[in-house]
């Protein structure tokens, strides 16, 4: 399929990333994800735009981009992800939100230990493990129990000793 973007920053084939980087918001952006790692976030660059395909059709692309240009559209940030708490007394009974990353998958999907290289399921388990990895809730689903088992699976990691 061939897909043809449209430039969400329009740049001139000169520009180099150090040039992109130096925009005002390039600089910005550069000192949020410094000093956010620097209280331990994980962050992770939220591009979002529209491509078309080749009968014209919109391809929306991007966290929660669903194409709406009204002004009760949610528009998801720059950069997201999550900063590893540890829970302290002072903490117990508050909600606190809990970074979650599924996807989809056809009836029938076998999970798979590994996946092969340059597979798109190879791809979203590497982001699957370091969302588990950093106590998050991630894995692939076709139907409701695996939604089930996934966070009944971060449960049980999360509680036990």
């Amino acid at each position: 399929m061939t897909w043809v973007i449209m430039s969400v920053m329009a740049l001139s084939d000169t520009n180099s990333r150090t040039e992109i980087m130096a925009t005002p918001e390039g600089k910005a952006s550069q000192n949020v994800k410094l000093r956010a790692s620097e209280w331990g976030c994980r962050l992770y660059k939220n591009n979002t735009g529209v491509a078309y395909d080749q009968g014209g059709r919109p391809v929306f692309f991007g966290l929660g981009n669903e194409g709406k240009k009204d002004d009760d559209a949610i528009r998801t940030p720059d950069h997201v992800g999550w900063l590893d708490v540890t829970v302290t007394q002072e903490m117990v009974g508050k909600k606190i939100p809990v970074f979650m990353a599924l996807d989809a998958k056809k009836l029938g999907f076998k999970e798979k230990i590994t996946y092969p290289k340059h597979t798109r399921e190879y791809g979203q388990n590497k982001f699957f493990d370091i969302v588990k990895r950093f106590n998050g809730i991630a894995g692939f689903a076709s139907c409701a129990e695996d939604v089930d088992r996934i966070i009944n699976e971060w449960i049980k990691k999360v509680t036990s000793k």
